[in-house]
């Protein structure tokens, strides 16, 4: 997975068989999994989504966020008899990878295995954690008072365009001719947004075998996937040290604890409704007003926004 030589090139090197290094590797892949998932990726619970969110308002500056929710394509060898079912519109073969990020760029939620022919939007309607959030069961806190004002704010995940707009998932403005506020608002959820597709970037980067397709079956391919997310939380978790230019290293204490990570949640797959709900327009929009108040603004990112 560091390295992402084939099966092949390992077996030369350490002179077995192709097919023994697949068997080999799958069976490690099983056990990484079964260890690291109550570790790296516990189920989370309103203590965490909170501490969750404070410490995005603290970094991104986005209040009541729990997490960045984005999908990513990771490319696979076309599985024999699939016809178009993992062919995207990136013109490549893939599965995808659901998943929901923190301010510290560590996975919370993921789901893996949707069809690469399928949006992000299409994924989210028929993954576990689309079912989980609609159906109010991720423990999600109770909404709360914006500062200074008697409108509440429910909890919620930060998305692009590919999302619906729901109570606990907000969204940006739609159209090209929006007024400052919404401008502002759209700018604001960009920024916070932007930890998930680090995530997907530093995965990838780390993880060289996302650099070529998963020349395996698609549940192997799919474990694959789950441990590259788990191994990354456990490495974050555990990064207590920065290089500096000089080349020494210094101790950092925001490393978080592994024990404080959030994880994969294995909900049966459902088709859920898209409908947007009203209150979710109205939680936007006074989320837009705030960040224009003067509690609420960024005044250097306002005055790049604004005309």
């Amino acid at each position: 997975m560091a390295t992402g030589a084939s099966f092949q090139s390992i077996g030369y090197s350490f002179r077995v068989a192709h097919n023994t290094v697949g068997k080999i590797v799958h069976e490690t892949c099983l056990a990484l999994w079964d260890t690291l998932l109550p570790l790296c990726l516990p189920k989370p619970s309103e203590t965490l989504w909170k501490m969750k969110s404070e410490r995005f308002a603290a970094l991104w500056d986005f209040p009541y966020c729990l997490g960045a929710l984005d999908g990513k394509h990771v490319r696979i060898q076309c599985p024999s008899q699939a016809g178009s079912l993992f062919f995207n519109y990136k013109q490549f073969h893939s599965i995808q990878l659901q998943a929901v990020v923190d301010a510290d760029l560590m996975f919370i939620i993921i789901d893996v295995g949707e069809y690469g022919r399928n949006s992000d939007g299409a994924a989210f309607k028929t993954s576990g954690f689309g079912k989980a959030l609609l159906n109010k069961e991720l423990d999600i806190p109770n909404p709360s008072l914006i500062p200074g004002t008697d409108e509440e704010v429910p909890f919620h995940f930060v998305a692009d365009e590919a999302y619906p707009l729901n109570s606990n998932i907000m969204r940006p403005f739609d159209g090209r001719n929006l007024n400052n506020t919404r401008r502002v608002f759209n700018q604001r959820l960009s920024r916070a947004r932007k930890v998930v597709e680090c995530a997907f970037g530093l995965l990838a980067k780390k993880w060289e075998i996302f650099q070529r397709p998963l020349r395996v079956h698609v549940a192997n391919a799919e474990t694959i996937i789950k441990v590259a997310c788990a191994l990354h939380n456990f490495v974050r978790a555990r990064d207590g040290v920065m290089r500096l230019e000089n080349g020494t290293e210094n101790e950092t204490a925001a490393a978080p604890s592994p024990r404080h990570l959030a994880g994969l949640l294995n909900w049966e797959k459902n088709n859920t409704p898209g409908r947007r709900p009203v209150d979710a327009i109205k939680a936007r929009d006074a989320l837009a007003d705030f960040f224009m108040s003067e509690e609420g603004r960024l005044q250097w990112l306002n005055d790049l926004v604004c005309v």
